[in-house]
């Protein structure tokens, strides 16, 4: 797990520390899908056992941290790890369909062997064609980029200073941590995002900054294979 400091700043006119707001970031645990490699996007998929098992220890997790909201993703497998979460925090989730995967179109279902015999160009095309490459029947990077942040702007004004729960996928996370990053959505991905990982980005200065990425500290010891 990578961490910085702080979730505090001084205002500038009392020299006080005022609370900044922060967004935990919170993948769903494994799917069916996810074992077989295919492409998932907006197609439910349900959770394996060893799935439910992580789902089930991250919810242990979060009895012991508070939440002030929880939002997720309206897809089964991001609903069934929010009501675990919901279940150690005592939030209520709300659910957005903002929060769901990058729109994969055409590639939905399938994997990547299917997908080269299928859509050989779209494929290649996928490959090379960068974050604005929109994928037929679905998403470019950029789009995905685009209301994720039209929905962090939206919560960090409703809620201001507090400390916001999402649980949400892979691609979502992976946009928001290069943007706070100050990356380009080009730059190949370093980082990796394991299912039930626990990411934090505050906002800070007028931007979201990363806190921590990658904690799967509930995750130790309990592997299951």
């Amino acid at each position: 797990m990578i961490q910085t400091d702080a979730l505090n700043h001084e205002c500038p006119l009392t020299n006080r520390k005022m609370p900044e707001t922060e967004v935990i970031l919170i993948r769903h645990g494994e799917t069916e899908w996810n074992v077989a490699q295919r492409f998932q996007g907006h197609q439910d998929s349900d959770l394996t056992e060893k799935g439910k098992f992580q789902v089930e220890t991250l919810g242990v997790r979060f009895q012991e941290e508070e939440l002030d909201q929880l939002y997720s993703s309206d897809l089964l497998r991001t609903r069934k790890t929010a009501e675990a979460v919901s279940r150690g925090t005592g939030r209520q989730v709300e659910l957005d369909v903002r929060l769901r995967e990058k729109n994969l179109g055409i590639f939905e279902g399938l994997n990547v062997s299917e997908i080269q015999k299928k859509y050989s160009d779209a494929y290649k095309a996928f490959n090379t064609g960068g974050s604005r490459y929109r994928i037929k029947s679905g998403e470019s990077t950029l789009d995905l980029l685009v209301r994720g942040l039209e929905f962090l702007e939206e919560i960090r004004k409703k809620h201001e200073g507090r400390k916001i729960g999402i649980v949400t996928h892979g691609g979502f996370i992976s946009v928001i941590l290069k943007y706070s990053l100050g990356m380009s959505q080009d730059t190949p991905t370093r980082f990796i995002i394991p299912n039930t990982s626990v990411h934090r980005i505050i906002w800070r200065k007028e931007k979201w900054v990363v806190s921590s990425m990658g904690d799967v500290f509930h995750l130790n010891g309990f592997q299951k294979s």
